[in-house]
C-alpha cells in the first residue's frame, strides 16, 4: 500500500508476546509495572522470578495465563486481552487455578495447601460490554462461599499521563490500539495521543524507568501499531490521510540520547565508567540492527558518537559471539 508516496505495511504484532518480552528484560521495570498495576510498594531491588515465560522463548510449557512473575515471594497472574469479548471470568479462573496448581501447591499425605496468585486482566481495547471488574463467587460443598474481586485494566479508560505516572508504559506502548479505525473526527485525537505517547517513552528512558534498549523497542511497536491503524482505516472505511502523519511525529533521535549518556559520563569524569557505557551502547546498537547489510551505517553512527574504534571492534566481536551461541 502507498500512503502519500510512503509505503505502509500491515505488521503482525503479538501483543502478549511483546509485553512479556518487554518485562522479561528488566526486573526493575517489572517491579515498577506491578506496583503501578496493583498499587503495591515492592522494593525495586526485590527478587523477581519468572515462573513461566510461555511465549517469551516460544516454548509451550503448560496451560497458563500470559505470564506469572513471582516478586518478593508473591505471585501474580496477568492476562492480556486484545479486545473486550469473551467470558473472561471463567478463563482467568482456569488460568489462575492452573498456575496455582503448577507453582504454588504443597501437599503431604493428609494435607493440600494451594496459594492463589493475584490476578489481573488488561484489555487493550474495550467496548460498552467490556467488564470493569471480574467477580468470582466460589461455593464449596460444605456451604462455605468465597467472593473475590479481580481487578481489570481497560487501557481506553486511562490517560497517557496516568499510564506514565504509574509506570505502565509496558502496556501503554499499545495505547493507539484504542483507535480501532480512523475517521476525520478522530484524527486530531489520534495524532495528539501518538505525540504524547512518544514523548512519555522518551522521558521514561531519560529518567531511567525504562531501559534505553527497551525504549527503542517500544517506539518501534508504537510505529507499527500506528501504521496498522492507518492501513486498516483505508481498507475498512476508506479513510485516506491527507498528510503523512507518521513522519511528522516526534520520533526519538537515539543518537541524541546516546550523546546525552556520553556527556553524563564525561561530567562524572570516570574513564572506566565511560568505557563500560560505550561498550553497552555499541552492543545494543549491534543487537537492534537486524539487517546485517546496514552494519557499516551502525558503525559510522558509533564513530559519530565518539565511541573509540577498539570498543566498537570489541563490541562487534561480542555481538557476533552472542549470535553464534543463539544459533
Amino acid at each position: 500500500m502507498v500512503n502519500n508516496n510512503t509505503n505502509i505495511h500491515h505488521h503482525q504484532l503479538s501483543y502478549d508476546k511483546i509485553i512479556k518480552n518487554t518485562l522479561a528484560q528488566s526486573n526493575e521495570m517489572t517491579i515498577r509495572f506491578i506496583n503501578g498495576l496493583f498499587g503495591d510498594t515492592i522494593s525495586l531491588d526485590a527478587t523477581v522470578e519468572w515462573l513461566d515465560k510461555e511465549n517469551v522463548d516460544d516454548k509451550h510449557t503448560a496451560i497458563v495465563a500470559d505470564f506469572y512473575p513471582k516478586i518478593d515471594g508473591k505471585m501474580y497472574a496477568i492476562e492480556i486481552e486484545q479486545d473486550g469479548s469473551g467470558d473472561m471470568a471463567i478463563r482467568v479462573f482456569k488460568y489462575t487455578v492452573g498456575g496455582a496448581m503448577l507453582h504454588n501447591m504443597k501437599s503431604t499425605k493428609a494435607e493440600l495447601n494451594i496459594t492463589f496468585p493475584q490476578p489481573c486482566v488488561i484489555f487493550l481495547t474495550s467496548s460498552k460490554n467490556t467488564p470493569k471488574q471480574l467477580t468470582w463467587n466460589i461455593n464449596f460443598f460444605d456451604g462455605q462461599r468465597i467472593t473475590l474481586k479481580i481487578p481489570v485494566i481497560r487501557l481506553a479508560d486511562l490517560s497517557i499521563r496516568e499510564i506514565a505516572d504509574r509506570d505502565l508504559l509496558p502496556i501503554g506502548q499499545f495505547y493507539l490500539r484504542i483507535f480501532d479505525t480512523l475517521t476525520e473526527s478522530k484524527v486530531n485525537s489520534f495524532i495528539k495521543a501518538a505525540e504524547s505517547l512518544l514523548t512519555e517513552v522518551k522521558y521514561a528512558v531519560h529518567k531511567g524507568t525504562v531501559p534505553l534498549h527497551v525504549g527503542v523497542q517500544m517506539e518501534d511497536t508504537i510505529r507499527k501499531t500506528l501504521e496498522n491503524i492507518i492501513t486498516r482505516s483505508e481498507q475498512e472505511v476508506g479513510f485516506i490521510m491527507t498528510t503523512n502523519i507518521t513522519e511528522t511525529l516526534p520520533w526519538t533521535d537515539y543518537r541524541e540520547v546516546f550523546a546525552r549518556i556520553e556527556e553524563h559520563g564525561k561530567a562524572e569524569g570516570k574513564a572506566e565508567g565511560k568505557a563500560e557505557r560505550d561498550m553497552e551502547i555499541a552492543i545494543k546498537l549491534f543487537t537492534q540492527q537486524k539487517d546485517r547489510t546496514k552494519l557499516d551505517t551502525v558503525i559510522q553512527m558509533m564513530v559519530d558518537l565518539g565511541i573509540p574504534k577498539n570498543i566498537i571492534h570489541a563490541a562487534r566481536d561480542k555481538y557476533e559471539a552472542m549470535q553464534k551461541k543463539d544459533e
